[in-house]
């Protein structure tokens, strides 16, 4: 998991221009689907196939954007950002 400070595109790097493997990228699009069924205040912005698959995404609570280069980082950041969000409303 780790935050995007600056966000830019370039030519190959999107899911649809590129591919280093199958099943990688089968995972990050289950994984965006994932997300984008479950989080609804995050937004999947994009899909990236390389140089490491990882999907981009905007954390509309917390104003800032994450990308995921697996279930266990979404995992990890939804329990932190839950457990940070409960110390705010005690």
């Amino acid at each position: 998991m780790f935050v995007l400070w600056h966000t830019y595109k370039q030519k190959g790097l999107t899911m649809n221009e590129g591919s280093p493997s199958s099943s990688s990228l089968a995972a990050i699009l289950a994984l965006a689907e994932r997300i984008a069924h479950e989080a609804p205040h995050l937004q999947v912005v994009d899909a990236f196939a390389s140089p490491r698959p990882f999907v981009e995404v905007k954390d509309t609570v917390h104003g800032i954007v994450v990308g995921f280069s697996s279930e266990a980082d979404y995992t990890t950041y939804c329990q932190i950002t839950a457990r940070t969000e409960g110390e705010h409303h005690a």
